[in-house]
């Protein structure tokens, strides 16, 4: 279910044009313009601060402890600017290690934004748990 109203907030997730192909995705915003973005250890700091990931425990649960979900990066690292330009958003996926995001494609305009996400119908598994 995809609400189109409102501007769009850290940590929303959003359904937008994909910039490499002809659908929409469906990935979390991570950055809003002006912000920086850089992920070091398995933390993600937003200009300088520090935030937790809670959506992200369930996957963290899936790999080994000594390991990172989210491979270590700055902005600049990826996508050559420090922050994000005006009128962009800087998403990526939940499933990090899997995500085709703004890792890989770049800032996604905020005019390719279809709407928020109010929530998700996940398919179940035959114990009727989410996959």
């Amino acid at each position: 279910m995809v609400a189109k109203i409102g501007k769009p907030e850290r940590f929303d997730m959003v359904v937008f044009y994909a910039p490499d192909a002809e659908e929409n995705y469906i990935k979390r915003v991570i950055g809003l313009p002006g912000d920086s973005i850089e992920m070091k250890d398995d933390v993600l700091y937003i200009n300088g601060k520090k935030y937790t990931e809670p959506y992200l425990n369930t996957k963290k649960g899936e790999i080994p402890p000594e390991e990172n979900l989210t491979e270590n990066f700055t902005l600049s690292d990826l996508l050559g600017k420090s922050k994000v330009p005006v009128g962009h958003l800087f998403v990526m996926g939940d499933n990090r290690r899997n995500s085709w995001d703004g890792r890989r494609f770049g800032f996604i305009s905020e005019k390719s934004l279809v709407g928020k996400v109010k929530f998700r119908i996940y398919p179940l598994n035959e114990m009727g748990v989410p996959k």
